[in-house]
Order: C-alpha cells, then sequence, then structure tokens
C-alpha cells in the first residue's frame, strides 16, 4: 500500500487508468471518506480567532454568553472544610482558604474564563509560582512536599490565541496522551500542562481537535447562524414596514414614452403629488386620464416570523427570553418552571466546566496557606434555585405549627421536637443540644444571691378582691 507506485514506467494511457483506481487500494481511503463525509465541503467549521473576536461585538451573542457566564459565577461555591487544626471547629480554616479566593481573585478569573470558553471554545489558566525557562517544563508538585507553591503568586487568564498543542500522542488510542498534550506553546515558550488549568465546555471529537486548537466548539459560532437569520428577518420586517403602502398613478404612459421630454413631465407629477401627499394636503388629477390607487402589502404573520427566530436563538442557547433578553415578549413562555430549568442547566455547566479546575486551586490555597494538603476539603456550588429568607422562613412557620399539633395530640413528647428542630439544617436553632432540657422559668419565687426570696410583680387584676372577682 506505501510501497513504489505500480504505475511508473507503464504507458502513459495504462498509467492514468491505473492512477484513477489507485484510490480504492485504501492508500487514501482516510482522506477520501473525510471528502465524502462532506469535512472539506461548506458546511460548518472551526472560524478561526480573528473572526470569533468580531462576533463578541454582536450585542446578541454577547448577550447570550454573558448571561451564562454571569449565572456561573452569581452565587459561586461553598467551601466544605473539615477541622484541620484539631481544635473542634472549621470556621477559621475555611475563613482562611474563602480570603484566598478572594485574594487571587479566583471567581473572577472563572468568570473570565467562562466567558473566553463561549466566544473562543474554552481557555487555560496559568498557575504562576514565579518558575521561568527551563522550569516551566518540570511538572507542577501539588503535594504537602511542594516548595514552589509555598510561594504562588498569582492566577493568569490566558486567551486561546496565545496558544498551541505541544507534544502529545496520536498513535495509540489507549495511552492517556492520545491527544491529550503534555505540554502548551504560549507564543514560544512550552508549559508543562500541570502547570496549566484548561477550561473547555464543549468538547470536540478526536477528529477535529486539531482543527479547533485542541479547545472546545465556542458557543458564539454555534450562535452565529441563528443570529444571522433572525437579523435577515428583522431587516427584511423593517423594510416591509417602508414599503407595506404603495400609492400608484395611473396615467397615460404611452405619450410619456414616445415624447422625448415625457419622462421630465412625469418626474415633476410624481414629486408635485409626493409634496401634497397627507391627511390635509389636496391632491388634483385630470379626471379622465389618470387615477390613484393604493396597493397594501399585508403584514399578518410577519411578527410570528420573526420571533420564531428569536426563539431558536432562546433555545440554543438554552435561556429563558425573560432571562436573555429582559422582557416577556407575546408567545414566548417566561414561566418558573423554566428558570428553574434553566437554572439546572447553569449548575451543569458549573460542574461540567469549573469542578476540576476549581478543586485543584482549592488543593493549592491549601499548600500555599496551611502547608498541607487535605483532600477531604471540598466544595460545592450554591444553587441558583435557593429559597430567599421569606421563603424558608414561611416554611420553619409550617413546620413549628406541624410539630406543634403532634406534640398536644400526644403524638410526640418536647424533647423529640427539640431534637426535631435540632437536626433541621434550615431552622435559626440547627445545631442546639437535643439532649438537654432548656431552663424554663415556672414564675415562683426564686432565691437571690444574697438569701432573699425574689417575689415576682403581680399581674394586671390581681389585686381585685376575690369578692369582686365572683359578681356576676
Amino acid at each position: 500500500m506505501f510501497g513504489p507506485a505500480k504505475t511508473l514506467g507503464a504507458p502513459s494511457a495504462e498509467r492514468i487508468a491505473m492512477d484513477a483506481s489507485f484510490s480504492d487500494s485504501g492508500a487514501f481511503s482516510l482522506l477520501q471518506h473525510a471528502f465524502n463525509m462532506g469535512q472539506f465541503a461548506p458546511g460548518p467549521s472551526f472560524m478561526g480567532y480573528a473572526a470569533l473576536s468580531t462576533l463578541t461585538q454582536n450585542g446578541l451573542i454577547r448577550a447570550c454568553i454573558e448571561t451564562v457566564a454571569d449565572d456561573m459565577t452569581r452565587e459561586w461555591i461553598e467551601i466544605e472544610s473539615p477541622d484541620t487544626n484539631g481544635d473542634g471547629d472549621n470556621s477559621d480554616e475555611k475563613k482562611t482558604i474563602e480570603d484566598a479566593l478572594i485574594d487571587f481573585g479566583v471567581r473572577d478569573h472563572f468568570h473570565r474564563a467562562a466567558e473566553l470558553d463561549g466566544y473562543f471554545g474554552g481557555c487555560l489558566i496559568y498557575i504562576d509560582t514565579g518558575a521561568v525557562d527551563n522550569q516551566l517544563l518540570t511538572p507542577l508538585d501539588i503535594s504537602e512536599k511542594s516548595a514552589e507553591l509555598r510561594n504562588l503568586k498569582r492566577f493568569v487568564i490566558i486567551e486561546p490565541i496565545n496558544v498551541s498543542p505541544g507534544r502529545y500522542e496520536s498513535l495509540d488510542p489507549l495511552s492517556p496522551r492520545y491527544f491529550n498534550p503534555d505540554t502548551w506553546w504560549i507564543l514560544g515558550r512550552e508549559v508543562h500542562a500541570s502547570r496549566l488549568i484548561r477550561i473547555v465546555g464543549n468538547e470536540v471529537p478526536i477528529m477535529l481537535k486539531p482543527a479547533y486548537n485542541f479547545m472546545g466548539v465556542p458557543q458564539a459560532q454555534t450562535l452565529y447562524d441563528y443570529v444571522l437569520h433572525f437579523q435577515d428577518a428583522r431587516q427584511a420586517s423593517s423594510r416591509l414596514l417602508e414599503k407595506f403602502s404603495l400609492t400608484v398613478l395611473q396615467t397615460d404612459m404611452q405619450d410619456i414614452l414616445t415624447n422625448p421630454s415625457g419622462t421630465k413631465s412625469l418626474d415633476d407629477r410624481l414629486a408635485y403629488m409626493t409634496a401634497y401627499r397627507s391627511n390635509d394636503g389636496v391632491l388634483a388629477i385630470d379626471k379622465k386620464m389618470e387615477d390613484i390607487i393604493n396597493l397594501v402589502t399585508p403584514i399578518n404573520g410577519v411578527t410570528d416570523v420573526v420571533r420564531q427566530q428569536l426563539e431558536f436563538i432562546v433555545a440554543i442557547n438554552r435561556t429563558p427570553a425573560v432571562k436573555l433578553m429582559g422582557i416577556s415578549p407575546a408567545g414566548f413562555n417566561t414561566g418558573e418552571a423554566d428558570i428553574k430549568n434553566y437554572n439546572d442547566h447553569v449548575s451543569t455547566q458549573q460542574e461540567k466546566v469549573f469542578r476540576k479546575g476549581l478543586q485543584k486551586v482549592l488543593d493549592i490555597i491549601q499548600i500555599f496557606k496551611f502547608g498541607k494538603l487535605d483532600k477531604s476539603v471540598k466544595f460545592k456550588f450554591v444553587g441558583l434555585n435557593e429559597e430567599d429568607e421569606k421563603a424558608v422562613a414561611d416554611i420553619q412557620l409550617i413546620k413549628a405549627q406541624t410539630r406543634q399539633i403532634y406534640s398536644d395530640m400526644g403524638a410526640v413528647d418536647a424533647m423529640e421536637v427539640r431534637k426535631a428542630v435540632a437536626d433541621d439544617q434550615n431552622s435559626p436553632l440547627s445545631g442546639i443540644k437535643a439532649d438537654e432540657e432548656p431552663e424554663i422559668d415556672d414564675g415562683e419565687g426564686s432565691e437571690a444571691e444574697n438569701g432573699e426570696t425574689y417575689i415576682p410583680q403581680r399581674k394586671p387584676g390581681a389585686a381585685i378582691p376575690e369578692e369582686a372577682s365572683g359578681v356576676d
């Protein structure tokens, strides 16, 4: 298959015939397969970073990407930190990690990374420890023994136009390096992949990885076709509104076309009509030779067509119309169910795009701040469907009333109610010691520190004689 061509030295006629059938031998099967599948035909393909940079100026595409990026980092994360110093309180460690996340601007970096993922298909976050030259090619040790991470300086966003893949395996699909670069080139400097955090949302198949610079499919490129159709429909509707009413002057065109100066007289006639065409104007025409009619183009359904093109954009971006545009157009379903489904989509994107990179950042910050790494320190994304304070208070009121009903009917005692309140994470009394009875003042006199008996104040009406209280 890969040896010399069999047509070498053959006559011209035979050589042409044999060359034409050479593609069936298998040597060019992959290339021919690519042509047959339309890979080189006009169709969806990577637009290039220059064209994608231009799309960042499109208002509708920008609204789609910015809306999702904002919501992915709006409520952010909650650190689940155990007690690492053994003092029975994890608030100090948690506060230290949260402050470090703020100091390094991690939230802003991941927000920007979400934007670049939408515009360009992904980006890299560089872990800057002050390494230079050949040290950039050595793997970054993320462990308690790492002295390099004690000098952590910052996290840097690198746009994909400045990077290209370095060394990777392309022959063995069983290798962990298969189309998974060990290094990346960043404007002429080769950097080990462990020193970078790769943020990619829409991964591409193996065949397309080189074409997409080992990043993903940009959401801007996906939206571009639908945005173009919407813009065409919007512009067409605007032109239709300008011409939906047409005034026609019926006159003797034979005399105008045969007369050398007839066209000028027609122009003057039309200019006269245009000048006096209004509700307050009066137009005089020839009774026998002229007539005026008005042609109106029906525009019923034009709004539906334009709105349908906008619906495609909303559907592709998986964003409710009220969330994306700030309005509720007629015909759009913008109920609470749509908002909840969108919030679930944002949560899925957070897990898919941010989870791995954020955990790496959390491990690095632990080593930087505490000098040790606790793998049990995790985080969770705060859901956008979390109820507000009023809703939580209303639910707690219903729970309290339910517990009181159970207690009044004798189904549970006070200690069981106390335990239920202590175990309720949303209760303001969560975490109280359920096995200790609270001290309750029964209202009787209590002995003061000086040994005297304290007598409480009389209640209103206590001074009324008993005889008076029995009067009807």
